[in-house]
């Protein structure tokens, strides 16, 4: 099971997760923010509403206020997204707890909230975006604490190769995937050193090369941010594993088998995210 963490005590095969798939059929789309531009952004409604619509899998960001508390948010600052002002990592959880996400009379919930809402069916994709006033040490063992209540399964991703390396320190059998737009190969070579279970790449720098090195080394690839069938159709033939995306079915158009002569892609991911 992907995520189950030692930290509750059960039996976990986290690090296989995804290993082995390479194949269009096994496309797994990703809710990215919860499906963000169809729902207030990283909110419960979020979460609730991209079950709904049969997302196989949920990006969330999590990220510590100035007291400690992990809550669901994207931004380092909330002016842009919130009726609230400041920075999360200075500002009291009850204060950012409160905080309306784009007038949408929904508020930033903990994480532990946002795991309440996710339906167990759903693989849940926890970004570490920042560790405030913790170490990241500190931040993934409170993260992972409450993720191991989660009664599906989940996986960790991120920008800062030291959050990964935390999650590792912390639960070895958690599954870490980098998450990158440029220095492909530095961070192909980060994915080595975590061993990491999948690389989470931007379309921009995505190409055959980096879909063929990290099947060879056992890797899912799963590609951001996808917002039309047009930008899916590239990832898909070259053979991802997962999209993540704004927005669902973005894949309908792309992955569906060749007819009349269209050309279709269906059939074209590696051979056996």
């Amino acid at each position: 099971m992907l995520g189950t963490a030692a930290l509750s005590g059960t039996a976990s095969a986290s690090r296989n997760w995804g290993r082995g798939r390479g194949r269009n059929d096994d496309l797994a789309i990703t809710a990215h923010r919860g499906f963000r531009d169809v729902f207030p952004q990283n909110t419960v409604a979020a979460i609730e509403g991209s079950c709904r619509l049969g997302a196989d899998r949920i990006e969330i960001d999590v990220e510590a206020t100035a007291d400690g508390e992990i809550v669901v948010f994207h931004d380092a600052a909330l002016d842009d997204l919130t009726d609230q002002e400041g920075l999360v990592a200075e500002t009291p959880s009850k204060t950012v707890l409160e905080a309306e996400i784009l007038e949408s009379g929904e508020t930033i919930p903990t994480l532990a909230e946002t795991l309440d809402a996710a339906w167990p069916r759903v693989t849940m994709n926890i970004e570490f975006k920042d560790s405030g006033p913790l170490s990241w040490t500190e931040f993934a063992e409170r993260t992972l604490q409450i993720a191991s209540q989660y009664r599906g399964e989940y996986y960790t991703s991120s920008f800062d190769p030291d959050a990964l390396r935390a999650v590792r320190d912390v639960d070895p059998d958690v599954a870490v995937a980098p998450i990158f737009g440029q220095n492909k190969e530095e961070n192909l070579a980060i994915a080595r050193e975590l061993d990491a279970e999948a690389v989470n790449p931007s379309t921009g720098v995505l190409d055959q090369d980096l879909v063929e090195t990290a099947h060879e080394e056992d890797r899912d690839v799963n590609v951001w941010t996808i917002d039309s069938w047009r930008e899916a159709s590239t990832p898909v033939e070259l053979g991802v594993d997962g999209l993540i995306a704004d927005y669902p079915h973005m894949a309908t158009f792309a992955t569906r088998e060749s007819r009349d002569g269209r050309r279709g892609w269906g059939n074209r991911g590696r051979a056996g995210n």
